[in-house]
């Protein structure tokens, strides 16, 4: 195991041994209605079946579920709806553009002046002048 892999292992064992020994200074009846109530939480919900009460909690390590098949299908799922709203902003942001685009040019095309006049380098040195007179 690595290092962090390590730490976390032993934190996951302490906190259970702190958990074991504070459940021994509970009353016997509170823990009875504890172990009642968790068995009928469980009995309720079918992913926590007693299958999994050795992965969840005996072998005092993280609560993770080992299910089978359950995680490759979500992750899929989850990776796909992500991909495709991706591709939604893309498309989106791109057809915004373009009507922006389509507004500069409609109005390019009907000024007075032709485009060719913007392309004039008299023109583009007075722009220059223009905007850097206009900064000050």
């Amino acid at each position: 195991m690595q290092p962090l892999e390590d730490r976390e292992e032993r934190l996951a064992k302490a906190i259970c041994n702190n958990l074991e020994r504070s459940l021994k200074d509970l009353d016997p009846w509170v823990t009875e209605r504890l172990r009642a109530a968790r068995e009928q939480a469980l009995a309720l919900h079918p992913a926590y079946s007693t299958a999994y009460e050795d992965e969840i909690i005996g072998r005092g390590g993280s609560a993770r579920l080992a299910q089978a098949g359950g995680h490759f299908w979500r992750t899929a799922i989850a990776i796909l709806a992500m991909v495709t709203g991706i591709v939604f902003a893309y498309y989106w942001n791109a057809f915004d553009q373009s009507d922006a685009n389509e507004e500069i040019d409609s109005a390019l095309l009907a000024d007075d002046l032709s485009p060719k006049a913007y392309l004039d380098p008299g023109f583009q040195a007075w722009l220059a002048h223009f905007v850097h007179s206009s900064v000050r």
